[in-house]
């Protein structure tokens, strides 16, 4: 992704030595607990669900109690609350010396960047968005829960010359779920289990 960024810098203005270089460092895989047993019994674990997620920041898109599934989505401008996509370390050089910028890669960014012969800006931009599909039954002593997200990863890029005059980059966008992380050279994301343990709390 950040190499096709790169590439994609055309025009501005010529800026002799400047440099610039960019160092991604990966998430951890961390395992994400998504299922959970509870001993309340299924309609107050039913109810209980409903009446928190109608009051939380999720959309709910499909309610069907005969077939124990709840279907809801979500948006944050703060990705990093709820998926992990490493971090990146970018350091930019002219005459005027070094700056560095050192930044969560799942959240929003501004920092500088060099092509062969040219400057930019880059005020670089995310989003997450997901749908969650929550399954309810019946189970010994209670009821069993599960929690499956698939998040949708957005990434746009506002990138201008020093000279103010502007670079369009088409958006850039990666899916992956709660168990099954997005993995390539340049990016690598994880679900944190933030939004499924705070559905699975939702029922007591």
């Amino acid at each position: 992704m950040y190499k096709k960024v790169v590439l994609l810098l055309a025009g501005g203005t010529l800026v002799g030595c400047a440099t610039s270089s960019m160092d991604y460092s990966p998430p951890t895989p961390a395992a994400v607990p998504n299922t959970r047993s509870v001993s309340t019994d299924f309609e107050k674990s039913w109810d209980q669900l409903v009446r928190q997620l109608s009051s939380d920041f999720f959309v709910i898109n499909n309610i069907d109690k005969s077939s124990r599934l709840i279907n809801v989505s979500f948006s944050t401008s703060r990705p990093s609350e709820y998926v992990d996509c490493g971090s990146t370390l970018r350091k930019f050089s002219n005459a005027r010396g070094e700056q560095v910028y050192n930044y969560v890669t799942a959240d929003s960014a501004k920092f500088a960047v060099t092509n062969q012969n040219a400057a930019f800006n880059v005020s670089r931009e995310t989003k997450l968005e997901g749908r969650v599909n929550i399954y309810v039954a019946p189970g010994k002593g209670g009821t069993d829960i599960s929690v499956n997200t698939k998040y949708v990863f957005t990434v746009n890029a506002k990138i201008f010359g020093f000279d103010g005059s502007p670079v369009t980059v088409n958006p850039t966008t990666i899916d992956f779920s709660t168990k099954s992380p997005y993995t390539s050279p340049d990016l690598t994301c994880y679900a944190r289990g933030t939004l499924e343990s705070r559905i699975l709390d939702m029922v007591m």
